[in-house]
């Protein structure tokens, strides 16, 4: 809620690149919350670079403008606006968080296993439970791989047919995906909001790219790195190769910009998306 209201603050142009932040004690005064909180904002804000610290003693200042407000220049030539890559952790959170502060949400995702799609829901789902409210409709559908199919990844590394790796991936895809549901779920058994529905479903495909496609308008779209790790197998240390997603960036793709291009690839990605849904993928039971 902090981070939210500096970016809003920023953005805005309320507060502009070169001036320093108000001070922790007035932050948590102005939005009702600990300095803790506020120290975690700071921090965030930093990491994305919207703020730099000053010296000791002094409030940060705003390093850059915030998502959403171009640097003054007058040489700029009108066009499309373009959205720099964010970190994927960061970046899906924020949008998602706008997406609830609509009348209708609606999520469909594409990825490994669904970790940066809960984390980006946590923070919204704690609001409405706050506000005592949200959203008329929310709709969630999720697409994850088949880990009882012969996936390219994760695999040990030299033993493709170790099995090992992808009942690993199932049983992680289960958990994180049977908790979000039953979060959702209780909006609707808590009155928060009147029609909740969310449902994975699985296809026989190993995902090089993660896919979030928001209230029909917007992509969020980012590369998986393969990467060779050390995991735990049977309380045995193994070296497989596995895709990292939460550390990578994430591309916005939005039918707001004045550009057909993108426009394109939104509706072709909805397209797509249906596609898999609605013809390979099966429907998955996390229990």
């Amino acid at each position: 809620m902090v981070a939210d209201g500096l970016r809003a603050l920023i953005s805005g142009g309320e507060l502009r690149v070169g001036e320093h932040l108000p001070t922790q004690a007035q932050l948590s005064e102005r939005f009702s919350v600990p300095r803790g909180a506020v120290r975690g904002a700071v921090e965030l804000l930093e990491r994305e670079g919207l703020i730099r610290r000053a010296q000791q003693g002094t409030p940060p200042t705003v390093a850059r403008p915030g998502p959403g407000r171009a640097v003054e220049d007058r040489r700029e030539v009108p066009g499309p606006r373009r959205h720099s890559p964010r970190p994927a952790g960061v970046f899906l959170g924020e949008r998602v968080a706008q997406c609830f502060r609509q009348d209708e949400v609606t999520i469909d995702a594409y990825c490994l296993n669904g970790e940066t799609l809960a984390a980006a829901l946590a923070g919204p789902l704690v609001t409405v439970q706050a506000e005592g409210a949200g959203p008329r409709r929310v709709a969630v559908r999720i697409l994850l791989p088949d880990a009882e199919a012969p996936l390219a990844l994760p695999q040990v590394i030299g033993d493709l047919g170790n099995v090992r790796p992808r009942e690993r991936l199932r049983i992680t895809s289960n958990h994180i995906y049977g908790s979000l549901r039953h979060s959702l779920r209780m909006l609707k058994v808590r009155d928060l909001v009147p029609d909740v529905t969310v449902e994975a479903r699985k296809v026989s495909i190993t995902p090089t790219q993660k896919v979030y496609i928001l209230n029909g308008r917007e992509v969020l779209a980012g590369h998986y790195q393969v990467t060779e790790r050390t995991v735990d197998l049977d309380r045995n240390p193994i070296e497989i190769y596995d895709m990292l997603g939460v550390e990578g960036m994430l591309f916005r793709h939005t039918v707001v910009d004045d550009d057909q291009v993108t426009r394109s690839y939104v509706e072709q990605t909805q397209q797509w998306f249906d596609s898999l849904w609605n013809t390979i993928a099966r429907p998955m039971d996390p229990n």
